[in-house]
């Protein structure tokens, strides 16, 4: 997510190199992935709580320095030189921009709504992929699978409800988040056929570490000490997290561990109860059910397709 929800799509579409050697790897995988989630959990909080005191731009900003932490490691690790160079340098600085906005808009959404209303909207992203894959690349969706998006785009109307007691418009920032973040998927489809995951993962956050660092004496409030820790800690949580994704990849394919992913609106439920006293009301469960329920049954229908 923002490098958010979901799998890390840097993974997500090319042959996976599992771990072998374990008496059930796949059950390593899932819970390594459970293990981002929490963290990414944990990361939503830190930045809601550090939130009120700076600017988002300063949020996005240390999270970007975090991601882009993680891909030089990565790199390293990877033993590649001039991992950066790439012939679709535009394709990726497009993707970046899209990573980077996106960040923006979801950190703009968690200044007001409640976490586990944002994360139900931001669960709402693989439905959109499927039907701008189907649209952009040709991808085949049946029409249960476009039923299905639309019953799920139905539950979030139940979280919205625009106009009466719902989230209103607070929930265009989280919406702008997953319109972008389906972008910058499509973009990372097209790339990973031709550009390795080190270079995909490296210029993920180039945007974000560029612009926002060159711009940081416009927008700079310096924080308090609490306010540094809970920066740092959205960094440490959201890239770690996404470490751990990665790794859960090379133990499970993405089929087997896509469904666990609707884990972290469990963890964002808790997390918001605990910490901020805020609790869904009954038409957001229901809008909850349906969302989660609707992407469950696209990610049943990919896998009749996948084996058929």
């Amino acid at each position: 997510m923002s490098n958010r929800p979901g799998l890390p799509e840097e993974a997500m579409n090319r042959p996976q190199n599992l771990a072998a050697g374990t008496a059930n790897p796949h059950l390593k995988g899932i819970v390594l992935i459970l293990i981002s989630l929490a963290l990414i959990n944990a990361s939503d909080v830190a930045a809601k709580l550090s939130i009120d005191a700076v600017t988002v731009l300063q949020v996005a900003f240390i999270q970007s320095l975090g991601f882009f932490a993680i891909g030089f490691i990565v790199s390293r690790s990877l033993n590649a030189p001039g991992i950066l160079k790439s012939r679709h340098w535009r394709l990726h600085l497009l993707r970046s921009v899209c990573i980077l906005l996106s960040s923006i808009f979801y950190f703009k959404g968690l200044e007001t709504m409640d976490l586990a209303d944002i994360i139900s909207i931001i669960l709402l992203g693989p439905l959109l992929v499927t039907m701008l894959a189907a649209v952009v690349l040709k991808e085949k969706a049946g029409p249960r699978r476009w039923a299905a998006c639309l019953v799920g785009f139905g539950g979030a109307l139940l979280i919205i409800r625009p106009g009466l007691d719902g989230v209103g418009i607070a929930a265009l920032w989280p919406l702008a988040c997953i319109s972008l973040y389906s972008v910058h998927v499509i973009a990372t489809r097209y790339l990973s056929a031709t550009e390795s995951t080190g270079t995909i993962i490296l210029w993920s956050p180039i945007v974000g570490v560029v612009v926002l660092g060159a711009a940081t004496p416009f927008y700079w409030v310096w924080p308090d000490l609490t306010t540094w820790i809970g920066l740092l800690a959205v960094a440490f949580f959201s890239s770690v997290s996404n470490a751990f994704r990665i790794r859960a990849l090379g133990y499970a394919p993405a089929s087997v561990l896509a469904p666990f992913s609707y884990a972290e609106i469990i963890g964002g439920t808790v997390a918001g109860l605990l910490v901020f006293g805020t609790f869904p009301d009954g038409w957001s469960w229901i809008g909850i059910a349906i969302i989660v329920g609707s992407g469950l049954y696209v990610w049943h229908r990919e896998r009749l397709r996948a084996g058929a």
